[in-house]
């Protein structure tokens, strides 16, 4: 599923029709170089999103991009537009619902409606054609009442920095106010950004369209039962986009275009991997193990090393990873142990996982959030059908958001 995504679509494929009164905001930057100015660069930008928010409507981030440079004694300029958009919001109006493959052809429309409004004029197939510049793929989990609030699996998840090759943030929606509720974990570097939050209660801080504001009223009121958990994944840089699709699409290493990524297949297989990764995947397995009561966990571990030298060390860093963190716990491995043990240690754990799969798990938070992402069971609205053709595969039906 997708949530937001910056796209490119070159000159050819677009109208910028005048007067091109909303595009008014310029950012100017002259290139140079050993021998003086070589070229320039400018972006012009609409306040045009800006207004609508005000009234309760979502509009995408739009620019039109200019490069101009000097080649072979003579200057050529390049022209694109660059539109930053939630695929979700833009249909739904919020991000609370999944997007998956069917809903790409009215997507495509929506936008091209869209940019309508502030004179510009290209087809869909120039939408679903464009260059992919950056993308965060996203799913909403449903988490049952008897599972308990997703504040308490945020907090839960938020214990420790798990991940050790990222910087690790525990924010919240509130603006720095001390909240039960409100808190979101985040995982990120220069090139990926991983995030879990509650959805409802960032709504209720942040939501500005006016089905948002409805969903708040009904949220503050207490109607909604379940609860809904949100999960992220940023890939941050037109290289990064490239490199991830590339493991996906063979035969192809760049310039990847929105119809190509916009695959359920692969946002289940990037989300998973990812969570996993962070929360069950070796070492950090010993998280995933170290949250089941101590009955379990021994018997657990018990059951899966026979040796009981090895059992006890096994037991031991679990409960260290639980007081300690990963990154604590792993540094003081470091100084005991060779890197070869270090390596054994992890695929002993990798074994011990998968002996404990369906077995201790299903109290577990981190095994019952796996479990859901390996379903993968799209959150849609209701009366989603009535915008499908009769195979179920194509949008169709199309109404014009509000203006």
């Amino acid at each position: 599923m997708i949530d937001s995504v910056t796209i490119k679509i070159p000159d050819k494929q677009f109208l910028l029709f005048e007067p091109d009164e909303h595009f008014s905001k310029t950012k100017y930057q002259e290139l140079r170089g050993k021998f003086g100015v070589f070229g320039r660069y400018w972006a012009r930008f609409t306040d045009h999103a800006k207004k609508l928010k005000k009234d309760g409507f979502y509009f995408p981030i739009v620019s039109v991009i200019y490069d101009e440079r000097r080649r072979q004694g003579s200057l050529g300029t390049k022209r694109w537009l660059a539109i930053q958009v939630s695929v979700p919001k833009l249909l739904y109006g919020t991000n609370l619902f999944d997007v998956d493959e069917r809903m790409l052809d009215l997507f495509a429309v929506r936008l091209t409606e869209q940019l309508r409004q502030i004179n510009i004029v290209t087809e869909p197939k120039a939408v679903r054609q464009a260059a992919v510049q950056r993308i965060d793929f996203s799913k909403v989990l449903r988490i049952a009442q008897s599972f308990g609030e997703p504040s308490r699996i945020i907090k839960t998840l938020a214990g420790h920095d798990y991940k050790t090759s990222s910087d690790f943030n525990l924010n919240t929606h509130h603006n720095g106010r001390d909240d039960e509720k409100g808190h979101y974990v985040k995982f990120y570097n220069a090139s990926q950004g991983f995030v879990i939050y509650d959805k409802f209660d960032e709504i209720n801080v942040n939501g500005t369209t006016r089905l948002e504001q409805e969903i708040r009223k009904h949220y503050q009121s207490g109607k909604f039962t379940n609860g809904a958990l949100r999960i992220e994944l940023s890939l941050q840089r037109k290289q990064t986009v490239d490199s991830v699709l590339s493991r996906f699409i063979s035969g192809q290493k760049k310039d990847f275009t929105l119809e190509q990524a916009f695959s359920g297949r692969i946002s289940k297989a990037l989300l998973v991997e990812t969570f996993k990764a962070v929360y069950v995947d070796g070492f950090n397995g010993l998280l995933y193990l170290s949250s089941l009561k101590d009955d379990d966990l021994y018997r657990c571990v018990k059951e899966a090393v026979p040796n009981l030298k090895q059992r006890g060390l096994t037991y031991m860093l679990a409960h260290r990873v639980r007081e300690k963190g990963l990154k604590e716990t792993i540094a003081e491995l470091r100084n005991d142990v060779s890197a070869a043990t270090l390596v054994r240690y992890r695929a002993q754990i990798d074994k011990l996982l998968t002996e404990a799969a369906g077995r201790w798990d299903k109290v577990n938070i981190i095994g019952y959030l796996v479990g859901k992402l390996q379903r993968f069971t799209p959150v849609l609205p209701k009366g989603f059908e009535r915008y499908l053709s009769p195979d179920g595969k194509t949008a169709t039906n199309i109404q014009s958001p509000p203006s």
